[in-house]
């Protein structure tokens, strides 16, 4: 089974670098997997990347963290599903995440985790949405990108002439 919890991001953009899951092994499966999904409908739609699964998982409800090996950059006022489960049909694997029934949530200004989960018995084919029953827990790792600024065209006027008098004092000092 494929199961997913949904997060929108805040008003700024964000460079993902992992995600921890409450989170344990009941019977170990090598194809276990933890992706990030676009938003299509209230469900998991597009897959966007894949994370590297811990180096074990724990056989207890604890935090284990899957890591990315380049950043996801997130955009603002977006959301996203966290989706783990086991990418074959075959596989014999069961793992169980963590969920609560709380609504207090923490984290950057405006970022919210969704109320519910969804679940799949059909490898993402269609999904089960229980909106209202406590979404799985999880921590997402990251950083928030640097501004960018572009220079004012007079500020690159005045910068240039201040390169052209380095360049004539330079010149000057050489004779």
């Amino acid at each position: 089974m494929w199961q997913g919890s949904s997060f929108t991001t805040g008003s700024s953009s964000y460079n993902l670098n992992s995600a921890t899951l409450l989170f344990r092994e009941n019977t170990a499966d090598p194809n276990l997997f933890l992706r990030l999904y676009s938003n299509s409908s209230g469900t998991p739609g597009t897959q966007l990347t894949s994370f590297t699964n811990p180096a074990s998982i724990t056989t207890s409800l604890a935090n284990n963290t899957f890591t990315l090996a380049t950043p996801q950059a997130l955009t603002a006022n977006t959301t996203y599903w966290l989706v783990s489960g086991i990418s074959s049909d075959t596989g014999t694997g069961s793992y169980l995440w963590g969920y609560t029934s709380s609504a207090a949530q923490t984290g950057l200004p405006g970022w919210t985790i969704g109320d519910g989960f969804v679940n799949s018995n059909s490898q993402g084919g269609s999904w089960d949405s229980f909106p209202t029953d406590g979404p799985y827990q999880f921590s997402l790792e990251g950083t928030t990108p640097p501004p960018t600024s572009v220079p004012e065209p007079g500020s690159v006027v005045a910068l240039l002439g201040l390169g052209g008098l380095g360049l004539a004092s330079s010149l000057k000092k050489r004779k």
